[in-house]
């Protein structure tokens, strides 16, 4: 090496062509991380809507189950008409007690001002088909036919819980129960309904005691249930199955408003009252089909979904079928099944639903996930 000779390294960049490789190779794998995620975020929305129908969906079924296998249970005493108040008796001489008195008719579910609802204690159920013309507000005040899902069918359950929620002994001088709340006192062969009083340790009075103890004390448990069309706010456009149930304390509002509350804090506790409780949504049909028994064997000889009279002496089993959607709808989603349910004329088919403003919320019933959920249920305790 000569001294100071200065030695230069030339320095190489890439070629146009290296470039425009390495541009592209970087675009198709970016590319294809996009189309993995937008997969997978599609994927976990498809399953988040459909875990969350069916979750909503079973909840719903599990209710009806359970209210219509416990119909008419009146804590073991086989017939309802030896339980005071029976408002069937057309006499009227037993419907005084504690609890007729404490729900005051005006905010009861009956046909009107003058009728009781709740107490009808021999009706076990009671059903209303979706092809009948009368209005459902014609039987029960407290439903707004404006806000019934067209098409569905309404039922009506009275029962009292099946565990007892005290038992008082034969020396016992007193009881402990829930303040202001409506329950059936029976030693297994009489019983009459009462509202407890205001403190929760008491002394049943002798004039609601069916007989001397021992005696159990089951909650009353009259619920109506009926599919809304809207969940929280009136037209948001999410169906929801609700019940109609009786308040015990601090009810607020009327019998007859969706806004009416139970457990309000500016209520006073003795206010009672029927509120809705709605307990799952995306509800769009509720359809019910009754296993009629004509020779006696508890065996159903036919099924009707109009049972007429024969809901309370000869139905043994009920069918109830759901049509359950998803809470939203997804617009890369379009329903093409055919949805048939209980004795509609015609099956559902969201495609086909036609609407000549082609409004959003008609658009989007196609793109709602739906399904039916089934199931079949042995009535168990007889009526009449």
């Amino acid at each position: 090496m000569i001294e100071g000779t200065i030695v230069r390294h030339s320095q190489q960049g890439f070629s146009l062509i290296e470039l425009m490789i390495s541009m592209t190779l970087g675009l198709v794998l970016t590319g294809a991380i996009a189309a993995v995620y937008l997969s997978t975020n599609r994927s976990s929305r498809q399953n988040d809507l459909i875990v969350g129908m069916q979750d909503q969906g079973r909840f719903a079924l599990s209710n009806l189950s359970r209210d219509l296998m416990m119909a008419g249970y009146m804590g073991g005493i086989r017939y309802a008409d030896v339980i005071t108040p029976n408002l069937m008796d057309l006499d009227g001489g037993n419907d005084i007690t504690s609890a007729t008195n404490a729900l005051p008719v005006s905010q009861d579910c009956g046909p009107d001002a003058s009728r009781s609802w709740a107490f009808n204690l021999p009706l076990r159920a009671e059903f209303r088909n979706q092809s009948e013309t009368a209005s459902a507000a014609s039987r029960w005040r407290c439903l707004d036919d404006e806000l019934i899902q067209s098409g569905t069918d309404i039922l009506v359950i009275r029962r009292v819980s099946g565990a007892a929620s005290a038992q008082m002994g034969a020396d016992a001088t007193d009881v402990t129960l829930q303040p202001h709340e409506f329950y059936l006192q029976t030693n297994g062969v009489a019983g009459t309904l009462i509202r407890w009083g205001a403190a929760a340790t008491a002394a049943p009075s002798p004039l609601d005691s069916p007989a001397l103890p021992p005696m159990r004390f089951h909650r009353f448990l009259p619920r109506l249930y009926f599919v809304r069309n809207y969940t929280k706010t009136p037209g948001d456009g999410r169906p929801a199955l609700c019940r109609k149930e009786l308040c015990h304390t601090g009810f607020s509002g009327t019998s007859g408003s969706e806004t009416a509350s139970c457990g309000a804090s500016d209520a006073a506790a003795s206010a009672t009252g029927v509120y809705t409780e709605c307990i799952a949504e995306g509800v769009e049909d509720l359809q019910i089909s009754w296993g009629l028994d004509t020779d006696g064997d508890e065996v159903p000889d036919r099924y009707s979904s109009t049972p007429g009279d024969e809901l309370q002496t000869r139905a043994v089993t009920a069918q109830i079928a759901l049509l359950v959607r998803s809470r939203d709808g997804d617009a890369t989603y379009t329903n093409q099944n055919s949805y048939q349910i209980g004795d509609k004329d015609e099956p559902f088919v969201p495609s086909e639903v036609v609407d000549p403003q082609g409004t959003a919320e008609v658009d989007k019933a196609r793109h709602y996930y739906r399904r039916i959920f089934s199931t079949t249920v042995k009535l168990r305790n007889g009526g009449g």
